[in-house]
């Protein structure tokens, strides 16, 4: 693909219609994205949102041009670099932090986000711990409106995450955000967060571990384990997936591309997709800190309890497995981020919806790539050949997006 002679604004079309769409993001869709757009429309010229924004379309459109945004001559840089200076200068005239800024904050921290997917490295996150601060502030203001809660909502499921995957603790006031708001949703997903909020700051617990300490460690880790395992069972029931079997349902391609055992799982949409892959992760984080437990209680019981917590993490290890087709198809190289001709997993007779194709290939690559290195540092808890199928489909990821 070659880029436009008006690539700033070929740019944001191509953010808006193939990111942000009503078609992409649907009525799953979690954090900030559905907020975006409107906040856009009406933010001002010098507003740092719209830099901010640039950079990440600018960064997506030279990934799917088979450019790099990570290269010195990329064009999303100096669009980075002026969101980061506009920030600043709106933080120094002592304004109000009103969702634009917040929004501008995400968007920075997306576009280290796919830098850092596109040259395959660890994302740091310097811009969610701003955001932190930024919302303190907030808070002293009214949330009135929808917008404004997704755009906190964002903002929390963004520390959240990367606390539980840095292994940090979180402050529980993350959970009061909203209560300035009336009527403030209680959607799954933010259900979840709160429990995983939790899973979060127990590994922190976990960090340097004792004898004296263990036997009550084990009880909360076992607490939250079960409050996990409530809300897979209470969780909406068209979230629930489809798991199938057999070549009328997995096409000889997706076998071929990256079928682990015999069945995959089909979902919702690929956002309750990565949820439940959260939800899978952050269980198997639990049952980690059960495992350590048990390695300081000289507990004849104990023996039991960890042939069942390694059992329950490979599988859950295997069910974020069985939805590597449905994020992936079978791609196995660089297509059109538009190809509706790639082969996805289907029930019976039932066609893969029409916007699968677009969030599959937008988002699936960057949300697998999250969850399977999680299921890479568990290494001699996999089931044996488990980490080398893996690595297989870690690779596999950086061919689809020559990353």
């Amino acid at each position: 693909m070659v880029l436009p002679q008006d690539h700033e604004n070929y740019a944001q079309s191509f953010f808006f219609n193939f990111y942000i769409s009503p078609a992409a993001l649907s009525n799953h869709a979690r954090g900030f994205l559905g907020s975006l757009y409107p906040v856009w429309t009406r933010a001002s010229s010098s507003s740092p949102l719209r830099p901010a924004l640039n950079a990440v379309a600018q960064a997506l459109l030279e990934a799917w041009s088979f450019s790099d945004p990570n290269s010195s001559q990329s064009l999303a840089r100096p669009h980075y670099f002026q969101g980061i200076v506009a920030v600043r200068r709106h933080l120094e005239s002592a304004e109000d932090i009103d969702d634009d800024v917040l929004l501008a904050m995400l968007m920075l921290d997306m576009y280290d986000g796919i830098r850092s997917f596109c040259g395959a490295r660890p994302h740091e996150g310097p811009h969610v711990r701003g955001s932190a601060a930024l919302i303190e502030n907030r808070r002293k203001l009214p949330v009135n409106s929808k917008t404004s809660q997704e755009t906190l909502l964002g903002v929390r499921s963004r520390i959240v995450g990367d606390a539980l995957n840095k292994k940090e603790s979180v402050s529980p006031n993350l959970l009061t955000w909203t209560t300035s708001t009336q009527g403030s949703p209680r959607t799954p997903e933010i259900e979840l967060e709160a429990i995983i909020l939790e899973v979060a700051n127990l590994q922190v617990s976990a960090l340097g571990l004792t004898a004296d300490f263990a036997l009550e460690l084990l009880g909360k880790a076992d607490a939250l384990d079960q409050r996990l395992v409530a809300w897979f069972a209470i969780m909406p029931d068209e979230w629930v997936p489809s798991c199938i079997w057999g070549p009328k349902s997995i096409p000889r391609s997706i076998r071929e591309a990256g079928l682990y055992q015999n069945h995959c799982t089909i979902h919702k949409s690929i956002w309750t997709a990565d949820t439940l892959n959260v939800h899978s992760c952050s269980r198997i984080k639990t049952r980690q800190v059960i495992l350590a437990c048990l390695e300081h209680l000289n507990d004849p019981v104990g023996h039991m309890t960890r042939i069942n917590a390694l059992a329950t993490i490979q599988d859950l290890a295997d069910t974020i497995c069985a939805s590597v087709p449905y994020h992936l198809g079978d791609r196995v190289e660089i297509r059109r981020i538009d190809d509706k001709s790639v082969q996805y997993p289907c029930t019976g007779d039932n066609a893969t919806p029409d916007a699968h194709y677009i969030t599959a290939a937008a988002y699936g690559g960057m949300f697998l790539t999250k969850r399977l290195v999680e299921l890479l540092k568990l290494g001699p808890l996999l089931r044996p050949g488990q980490q080398q199928w893996i690595l297989g489909q870690m690779g596999r990821i950086r061919k689809i997006y020559k990353c």
